[in-house]
């Protein structure tokens, strides 16, 4: 018995599925017909993998479609398997994780100022009330000593659509990209 389901990758399973049973692959999701396996976890995987690879080389590129989860998947994650409040509490302490392992305390602990707007930064199409939630959170996780709890993420995201639990999500992680890039250039990293 293999740990990695080298035994479960048959010649007769797609491309796309053989990657999404292997435990070493990046994919998260395939399509079977009209139906959308997804791996969940996965999802998790690809956000602390691409938020790792920015810390590393803030110059490196990275985007969620590409890096971290499709739009497909992120609506299944967020919309049909109600795991929204887990991807959004999972970035925000994968981001404090990151930013602790590696910047000064003070500068991390430091809130983004309301001025932090992504949508003036990166002339990103999110809702105001979206980007005012992930601002929030963010500031709150970064406060904390302590990981942030799903349940604590359900309350702040509720009343928020579907498509507005998304762009929580993406928000946050742009912020955490503005962040890393302001501890670099302010610590001399970059």
């Amino acid at each position: 018995m293999t740990t990695d389901h080298e035994d479960l990758l048959h010649p007769h399973l797609s491309r796309e599925t053989q990657e999404l049973l292997d435990p070493h692959h990046h994919r998260a999701s395939v399509h079977l017909g009209d139906q959308l396996v997804i791996d969940p976890d996965q999802v998790l995987a690809n956000v602390a993998m691409a938020m790792e690879r920015l810390d590393l080389d803030i110059d490196t590129p990275v985007t969620i479609e590409e890096d971290v989860a499709t739009l497909d998947e992120l609506v299944a994650v967020v919309d049909h398997l109600d795991k929204g409040p887990a991807l959004v509490a999972h970035t925000l302490n994968t981001a404090a994780r990151v930013m602790n392992a590696r910047y000064p305390a003070d500068l991390v602990h430091r809130p983004l100022p309301r001025d932090c707007d992504l949508r003036r930064l990166f002339h990103a199409d999110i809702d105001e009330r979206s980007q005012d939630v992930a601002r929030m959170v963010f500031n709150r996780r970064l406060a904390d000593e302590v990981d942030v709890q799903d349940a604590e993420i359900r309350n702040d995201l509720d009343g928020l659509t579907p498509h507005q639990r998304i762009e929580v999500f993406m928000a946050v992680f742009f912020l955490y990209g503005t962040k890393i890039g302001a501890l670099q250039n302010r610590t001399g990293i970059r």
